[in-house]
C-alpha cells in the first residue's frame, strides 16, 4: 500500500518514550533525563519526516506519551523510524516489540548514533527491528520509504532470512540545500510550546545550517559517528529563507538556537550569516567554540546574537589536551571577557571525570567556573559513548565501571571509574559544582534581578529551582545506594512470575497480583515481571496500572503449559515467584533479596506454614514443575523438599485470598498511609482524611478531581476569610481547614489505587502554592480592612527575611548532608512546615486577633533558622 502523496508507505518517525523526562535528542550533548524538565527538537526525525510525503512525526517525550499511547498508531502505518540512543536502547526496543506485536506487517527501523556504529549488535537485540540505517541517514530513510527492496538502499543493514545484510555506504551529503526545511514538519506535527531550554527564550526553534565539526575532541558523539569533522554547510539564502518561513509559521518564538556543532568553525561564514538574520530582526543563539575573536563577537552581537553555548569541558589544560579539545585556558579567559564586554550571555558546559581528572583537577574546574562566571552552566559527566575515542581508551584502559550511562531514572551516572577517582566520586562531584557555582552571593543576586525584571523569568526560575532541588535529592539518594566500591553494575536479570487465577482477588479495588508486581518493580534487581494467567488474557481494566508499571512486563496465557513459560523467561537468568492473590511488604522483598541475586541457592519462603514465594537460580527448575499443557499454575509446587526455608513474619506478606485476609491487607495499607511528615496536629487531619479516602477510593472520582477539589474549597476558604465579619472569617477558616484534608485525601486515594503520576503531582504542588499564597493574602486583606491604623511593614519585612535565610539555610545545614545524617531532624521540621498553622488561624479568627498571626509567622520564620544554626553548632560541637 502506499500514501496518499504518491508511492511512498504510510511512514511513522517515532521519538520513543523511555525514562520520564529523557531527553534523546540532545545531539553531541549528553542524551539523558536533565536536572530540569528540558527538551532538544527531534531534528535528526524532522529532516527525513521532510523527505517523506504523508508521513508523521511523533516525539513522545516532551508530549507525555507512554507506550500505551504509541501502540495503538502502529496499525496506522506501514513504516515506522525510531530514533535512539545508547542510554534509552533498551527502552526503544521494547517499544518495537510492542509495535510489531500490534502489527506483525510494520517494517521496524532504527537510526542514531548508537545503531550506526554496531548495526549487526542492534539488530541481533530483537527480532522487531527490520533494519538500521548507518551514518547520515536522511536520503536513506526517504529509499526505504519508497517501498522498495531493502538491499538497493544504500547506507541499511537488514535482516534477511540469510541472517544480517549490509549494503554498501551512502556517498557523504554534500549538497547540504538539498535537505528540506525542517520547520515545515515542526509547524505539521510538534508543538513548539513542549520545548523548552533552561538557558533559551521560551518558546524557541533550533535547526541546523551545516554538520560536522573540526574540532577533535575524543568524547564528543555526533562527529565520531555520524557528522564527521568536515564542516558541510548550507547555503546562507538556504537558512535565511527557512528563518523567514519559520517567523510567519511561529510569531510567538522569542529565539532561535543554531544547533552546529560549531557555528563559529567558518568565522567569515557566521559573520555574512549574521548580517542577513540582523535584517530579519530575529533573536539568536548557537554553540561556539571559546576561540571568536572580539571582531567577529561584535558582528555578531550587532546582528541579534544573544547567547553562546560554550564548551569549557574543563579548567586544568592537561585535561584539555588529553582530549585534543583544541582550546587554551588563557584564550577561553579572554573569550569570555570579551563576550561579557559586549553583552553576550554565555551558558557553559563542563564535564567532569575526563582521562586525566583528580579530586584536584576537579576543584580546579570548579574555581576555573567562578573565575570566568558565565550567565549559567550544565554540569556532565564524561560519557563513552560507543564510537567515540573516549569509548576505546575506556575499554582498553579497564575504566569502564559498567555499561549504563544513565541510572533508572534516565538521569547520568559515571560509567568511568579510575584507580585514584572512583565512578561515584565523579557523579558526587556534580551536585558540590552545582552547589557552589549558584550558591554564590553574586549569582544569587544576578538571578534575583532577572527574576525582579521579567516576570515570565520569575515564574521559570521558580519551577526550574524546584524541579533542580528535586533533582539533586533524588541524585543524593541513587549515590547513597551505590555500592561503597564506586562501581556502577548491572542490576541482576532477575524474573519475577505473578501468577492470576481465574477469579482475581481486589485490595481496596485495586487486584492483588497488580499490587504485587508493583511492590515488586520496586526493587532494583528486578529486570521484568510476568503475569501467569489461568483466564487467558489480561483484563484491560488493568492497561491503566500496568502503564505505569516502572519495569517491563509480559503477559503468558497458562493454557500453553511449560512450552509457553519458557518461552517467556529467559534462560539462564534466575526467577522468583510469588503464590497467586499474596503480596509481599515492601520492607520484606527488600530483605528477601538483600543476599546479591545469582548467589542465592533456591529458597522457599514460609509464611503461616504456607510456601508465599520460590527462588529459582535457573528457569529449568522452576519448568519442572509446571505439567506440559497445564493451565493450572502449581500453587502448592513452590516447595521442593530439602529446599532452604525461610520464615515470613505474620505483618510482613498479605494473604487476599480469603475475605478476612483482604480485609487484613486493606488495614495494613491504609495504616502505611500515615506520614512520618506529618505535622504534630496534622496527624489528626490525616486520621479524617484516611477514613475519607476509604470511601473515596470505592468511587470513581479520580486523585485530580479532589485536587481540584481541595483548590475550590481553599479558594472559597480565603474569600470568607478576608471578611470582617467574625463568622464569615470563621467559617472561610473552617474550610481551609477542610481544604487541607482533602489535600490529604488526593495523594492517598493516589496510593491506594495506584494512579499516581508527574501531572498529579505538579497539579497537588501548584494547588498548595495557591492556597497557600490564598491564605497568606486573606490574612493580610482582612487585617487591612479590620485594622487600617496598623502598619503591616514590620512583619512583612521580617517575614521575607526569615523565609529567604531559612531556605538557604535549610539546604545548606539539611538537604546537602547525607540521608542517614539529617531524617531525624529534618522530620521535625517537616512537620512544622505543615498546614498545622490552620489550627493557629481558626483560633485567632475566632478571637478576631489575625493580626496575630502575623507576627507569629514573621517571628517564627527566623527562629526556623537560628534554630537551625543552634543545631549545627551543638552537632559540631559533639
Amino acid at each position: 500500500m502506499t500514501s496518499g502523496h504518491g508511492p511512498y508507505l504510510r511512514t511513522l518517525f517515532l521519538h520513543p518514550p523511555s525514562y520520564e523526562g529523557f531527553d534523546g535528542g540532545a545531539g553531541s550533548r549528553y542524551q539523558a533525563r536533565r536536572e530540569i524538565r528540558s527538551f532538544w527538537y527531534p531534528t535528526w526525525l524532522a529532516q527525513p519526516a521532510a523527505l517523506v510525503p504523508g508521513s508523521r512525526l511523533v516525539d513522545a517525550p516532551p508530549a507525555d506519551l507512554t507506550l500505551e499511547d504509541i501502540r495503538p498508531l502502529a496499525a496506522e502505518y506501514e513504516l515506522a523510524v525510531l530514533h535512539t540512543s545508547t542510554p534509552s536502547f533498551a527502552h526503544d526496543v521494547r517499544v518495537a516489540e510492542a509495535l510489531k506485536e500490534k502489527n506483525p506487517e510494520l517494517r521496524i527501523g532504527f537510526v542514531g548514533a548508537h545503531v550506526a556504529v554496531n548495526p549487526e549488535r542492534a539488530l541481533s537485540a530483537s527480532n522487531a527491528i527490520d533494519f538500521v540505517a548507518r551514518n547520515e541517514f536522511d536520503f536513506t530513510i526517504a529509499d526505504v520509504a519508497r517501498g522498495g527492496r531493502l538491499e538497493t538502499v544504500l547506507g541499511l543493514s537488514y535482516r534477511s532470512p540469510g541472517g544480517i545484510r549490509h549494503t554498501p555506504d551512502r556517498p557523504v551529503l554534500e549538497d547540504m540545500d538539498t535537505l528540506p526545511f525542517v520547520v515545515d514538519v515542526y509547524k505539521r506535527d510538534l508543538a513548539i510550546e513542549r520545548y523548552a531550554i533552561g538557558y533559551l527564550l521560551h518558546p524557541y526553534v533550533s535547526l541546523y545550517t551545516g554538520r560536522g565539526c573540526r574540532s577533535k575532541c575524543t568524547f564528543c558523539l555526533w562527529p565520531q559517528t555520524v557528522g564527521g569533522h568536515r564542516y558541510r554547510t548550507r547555503s546562507i539564502e538556504h537558512v535565511t529563507a527557512e528563518i523567514a518561513r519559520a517567523i510567519r509559521y511561529f510569531p510567538q518564538v522569542r529565539e532561535y538556537f543554531f544547533d552546529d556543532d560549531t557555528l563559529t568553525d567558518d568565522l567569515p561564514r557566521v559573520e555574512a550569516l549574521a548580517r542577513r538574520l540582523g535584517k530579519l530582526g530575529v533573536t539568536w543563539s548557537c554553540n561556539a567554540k571559546a576561540n571568536v575573536p572580539y571582531d567577529t563577537l561584535k558582528v555578531l552581537k550587532d546582528n541579534g546574537l544573544r547567547l553562546l553555548l560554550v564548551g569549557y569541558e574543563s579548567g586544568n589544560q592537561k585535561i584539555l589536551n588529553n582530549v585534543r579539545k583544541g582550546i587554551r585556558l588563557d584564550t577561553a579567559r579572554r573569550f569570555t571577557r570579551d563576550a561579557k564586554e559586549l553583552g553576550i550571555k554565555i551558558h557553559g558546559t563542563f564535564i567532569l571525570g575526563l582521562p586525566g581528572e583528580t579530586h584536584d583537577t576537579i576543584q580546579e574546574t570548579i574555581r576555573f567556573a567562578g573565575d570566568i562566571d558565565p550567565h549559567t552552566i550544565q554540569v556532565s559527566i564524561a560519557a563513552p559513548y560507543p564510537g567515540t575515542e573516549l569509548f576505546r581508551q575506556a575499554t582498553a584502559n579497564g575504566w569502564l565501571s559498567g555499561e549504563a550511562l544513565v541510572d533508572e531514572r534516565g538521569a547520568q551516572v559515571s560509567a568511568l571509574s579510575y584507580p585514584h577517582l572512583l565512578s561515584t566520586e565523579i557523579s558526587r562531584s556534580t551536585e558540590e559544582f552545582y552547589r557552589r557555582f549558584y550558591f554564590r552571593p553574586r549569582k544569587i543576586v544576578a538571578i534575583a534581578k532577572e527574576m525582579v525584571a521579567d516576570r515570565r523569568v520569575m515564574q521559570r526560575r521558580l519551577r526550574e529551582g524546584r524541579e533542580f532541588l528535586r533533582f539533586l535529592t533524588a541524585h543524593r539518594g541513587e549515590e547513597a545506594r551505590r555500592p561503597a566500591d564506586g562501581l556502577t553494575r548491572r542490576p541482576a536479570r532477575l524474573q519475577v512470575i505473578v501468577p492470576v487465577p481465574r477469579e482475581p482477588a481486589t485490595i481496596v479495588s485495586v487486584p492483588a497480583a497488580v499490587r504485587a508486581a508493583t511492590n515488586l518493580a520496586g526493587l532494583e534487581d528486578v529486570e521484568r515481571i510476568v503475569f501467569w494467567t489461568e483466564a487467558g488474557a489480561l483484563p484491560k481494566s488493568w492497561r491503566r496500572y500496568l502503564t505505569a508499571l516502572s519495569r517491563p512486563w509480559t503477559h503468558v496465557a497458562a493454557a500453553g503449559g511449560s512450552g509457553s513459560l519458557a518461552q517467556a523467561l529467559e534462560p539462564g537468568s534466575p526467577v522468583l515467584v510469588v503464590a497467586p492473590d499474596t503480596v509481599p511488604e515492601p520492607q520484606e522483598l527488600r530483605d528477601l533479596l538483600a543476599r546479591p541475586i545469582g548467589e542465592q541457592p533456591p529458597t522457599a519462603w514460609i509464611w503461616r506454614g504456607v510456601p508465599v514465594a520460590a527462588y529459582y537460580s535457573e528457569p529449568l527448575m522452576l519448568l519442572a514443575h509446571v505439567e506440559r499443557e497445564s493451565e493450572v499454575f502449581p500453587h502448592l509446587k513452590l516447595l521442593d523438599a530439602g529446599t532452604p526455608r525461610i520464615e515470613v513474619a505474620a505483618e510482613r506478606w498479605n494473604d487476599a485470598s480469603g475475605v478476612a485476609g483482604a480485609r487484613v491487607a486493606e488495614r495494613r495499607l491504609l495504616g502505611s498511609l500515615r506520614r512520618p511528615s506529618d505535622g504534630y496536629l496534622a496527624r489528626f487531619d490525616r486520621v479524617l482524611s484516611v477514613g475519607l479516602s476509604r470511601a473515596l477510593v470505592r468511587t470513581a472520582i479520580t486523585p485530580n478531581v479532589i485536587t481540584a477539589l481541595s483548590l475550590l474549597v481553599g479558594l472559597a476558604g480565603a474569600v470568607l476569610l478576608a471578611n470582617t465579619t467574625v463568622w464569615m472569617a470563621e467559617l472561610g477558616s473552617l474550610l481551609l481547614w477542610a481544604s487541607a484534608i482533602f489535600d490529604g485525601c488526593d495523594g492517598e486515594v493516589a496510593r491506594l489505587r495506584l494512579l499516581t503520576s508527574a501531572f498529579g503531582a505538579r497539579f497537588d504542588m501548584a494547588t498548595d502554592d495557591a492556597i497557600h499564597l490564598a491564605t497568606f493574602g486573606a490574612i493580610v486583606i482582612h487585617v487591612h480592612r479590620g485594622r487600617p491604623d496598623l502598619s503591616l511593614t514590620g512583619p512583612a519585612v521580617s517575614f521575607l527575611f526569615g523565609i529567604m535565610v531559612s531556605m538557604v539555610s535549610v539546604w545548606w545545614l539539611i538537604n546537602r548532608l547525607p540521608p542517614e545524617r539529617r531524617l531525624g531532624f529534618k522530620r521535625v521540621y517537616e512537620r512544622l512546615a505543615s498546614r498545622d498553622y490552620i489550627y493557629l488561624v481558626m483560633v485567632l479568627t475566632a478571637v478576631s486577633r489575625l493580626e496575630w498571626f502575623l507576627w507569629a509567622v514573621a517571628a517564627g520564620a527566623n527562629l526556623y533558622w537560628l534554630s537551625l544554626w543552634s543545631w549545627a553548632r551543638a552537632t559540631r560541637a559533639r
